[in-house]
């Protein structure tokens, strides 16, 4: 790269970055330059488009640019910008996690409909809060699911669990910083052997039991083979 082209502006840099990606025939090329020359800046989509002669610094440039060739390479777009939105909110992603897909979000809403379905049988107002129900998010990862949940069941108690603890931990920094570490109780578990048998005892023994209103998992995709 020239020394010119070291320091370019905001739009250079953007098409150099995107005819690079679309070259290597990257998916969604032009969202994916956008994405990490506004990560390398620090702004938002609106700044970008609105400032198309506002010069990149060459420490920007550099580092824009070596993300375009990680791109290229085959790294995700969100495991280089280390974050992905879902359902409104934006999370922390690392290689320890799959990455959130917008398809997930059709688990979250037929999980709602089917608990608001539920409330409307039993003669109840469907304004559902979430009071009294106790959720599991099996394999949470990112923990998208189960945040997803506390933010439109406010009043349920949900449980997460994941095998991995590397896992577990990015969920429960997303949980913190998204202000719902109070209402998830994170486990590591493989599936649901993680829950104490005592919590499994009939009703009118010395041991609260522990009963599911919601199970909901979105585990890794297998492969046919």
């Amino acid at each position: 790269m020239s020394k010119s082209e070291s320091h370019p502006d905001v739009r250079t840099a953007l098409k150099q970055g995107l005819a690079q990606l679309r070259e290597a025939h990257v998916p969604s090329f032009t969202l994916a330059a956008e994405l990490l020359l506004l990560h390398v800046l620090g702004r938002d989509r609106t700044w970008l488009y609105a400032h198309p002669e506002e010069q990149v610094s060459t420490t920007d440039a550099d580092l824009f640019f070596k993300l375009i060739a990680r791109r290229v390479a085959g790294e995700p777009t969100q495991h280089l910008t280390g974050k992905q939105e879902f359902w409104g909110l934006e999370f922390e992603v690392t290689p320890d996690v799959l990455i959130p897909r917008p398809e997930t979000e059709h688990v979250i809403e037929v999980a709602l409909d089917r608990l608001a379905l539920r409330e409307l049988r039993a003669g109840r107002k469907q304004t559902l809060t979430g009071e009294g129900l106790q959720v599991a998010d099996i394999g949470t990862g990112s923990g998208c699911i189960a945040i997803a949940l506390a933010k439109e069941l406010p009043a349920a108690k949900i449980y997460a669990t994941d095998i991995s603890a590397e896992a577990l931990a990015v969920a429960e920094r997303n949980a913190t910083r998204l202000g719902y570490s109070n209402r998830i109780t994170f486990l590591e578990s493989d599936l649901l052997s993680g829950f104490s048998s005592s919590l499994y005892q009939s009703p009118g023994t010395n041991h609260q039991s522990l009963f599911f209103d919601l199970v909901i998992s979105n585990p890794p995709y297998i492969g046919r083979k």
